[in-house]
C-alpha cells in the first residue's frame, strides 16, 4: 500500500469515526430509538395497572375458585404483551419477530388454560410487564432532563438577549461580606450569560449534551431490544 493510498484510508477512518460521534442526530434510527425507549413509559404504566388489578383480583377470589381462571387470564396477558413488544421491535427496531399467543377460539377451558399456563414463557412476560413499569419511569425522566437541559444550552445564543429571560448557573443572589471586602456571590459560585462569546460557549456545551445523550439513546435502546428480543424468542420453537 501506497503511503497516499494509506493517508485517504486513514482520511476514511476519520471521516467515519466523525460520522459516527456527530452525524448520531441525522439519522432516523436515533429517533425510532428514542421512540422506542419513551414508549416504556406509557406501555410500563399500562402493563403495570393491568396486571397488578388481575393479580390482586385472582389472589383474593382464589378461595371462591373464581380466582383460578382470573390468575390463569393474567399469564394469558403475558402473551398480549409479548404481540405488543414484537410489534415495536418489527416497527421501530426493524427486528422480524412475531409472537403468536394461545387464542381460546374453538377451544374448551381446560385446552386452554393448559398451554397458557405451562409456556414459561407467558410468566417470564408478565415480570417483564413489571419491569418495564421500573424502567420506564426513569427512563423517561433522564430522557426529559438530559434533552431539556441540552436544549435550553443548545438556545442560549437566540434567548440570552430577550429582556426578563436570564440565563444564570447559580441559585445564589446578593453579596458576601468577608472582613472589609464586599464580594458578588454569583462570580464565586457560578456565572450568568450576558455577552455573545459565552452564549456561543454554553450552546457549544448543550450541543454536546445532545450529543451523548442521543449516543445514550441509542446505546440503552440496543440493550433493551437486545434482551426483550431473546425474551420473545424464548421457547418459541
Amino acid at each position: 500500500m501506497t503511503w497516499s493510498q494509506q493517508f485517504n484510508t486513514t482520511e476514511a477512518g476519520g471521516w467515519s469515526l466523525a460520522n459516527r460521534l456527530f452525524g448520531v442526530g441525522f439519522r432516523r434510527e436515533t429517533y425510532a430509538n428514542l421512540a422506542y425507549l419513551l414508549a416504556r413509559f406509557p406501555l410500563g404504566i399500562a402493563y403495570f395497572t393491568i396486571l397488578v388489578t388481575g393479580l390482586s383480583l385472582g389472589v383474593g377470589l382464589v378461595p371462591m375458585v373464581v380466582g383460578l381462571p382470573i390468575l390463569a387470564g393474567v399469564l394469558a396477558l403475558g402473551g398480549c404483551i409479548g404481540v405488543v413488544e414484537a410489534a415495536l421491535l418489527t416497527r421501530l427496531r426493524g427486528c422480524d419477530i412475531s409472537v403468536t399467543p394461545t387464542y381460546p377460539r374453538k377451544l374448551s377451558v381446560t385446552e386452554y388454560l393448559k398451554p397458557v399456563a405451562t409456556t414459561p414463557r407467558n410468566y417470564l412476560l408478565v415480570a417483564f410487564g413489571f419491569a418495564s413499569f421500573v424502567v420506564g419511569i426513569p427512563l423517561f425522566v433522564a430522557i426529559t432532563v438530559v434533552f431539556s437541559l441540552g436544549f435550553t444550552l443548545v438556545a442560549t445564543p437566540f434567548l440570552y438577549w430577550i429582556p426578563g429571560v436570564g440565563y444564570d448557573f447559580t441559585g445564589l443572589r446578593g453579596t458576601l461580606d468577608v472582613g472589609s471586602l464586599t464580594v458578588d456571590a454569583r462570580s464565586l459560585f457560578g456565572a450568568s450569560i450576558n455577552t455573545l462569546p459565552e452564549a456561543l460557549a454554553v450552546s457549544a456545551v448543550g450541543v454536546v449534551v445532545c450529543l451523548v445523550g442521543l449516543h445514550a439513546v441509542n446505546l440503552s435502546a440496543w440493550l433493551l431490544a437486545g434482551l426483550t428480543e431473546r425474551l420473545l424468542t424464548f421457547q418459541s420453537k
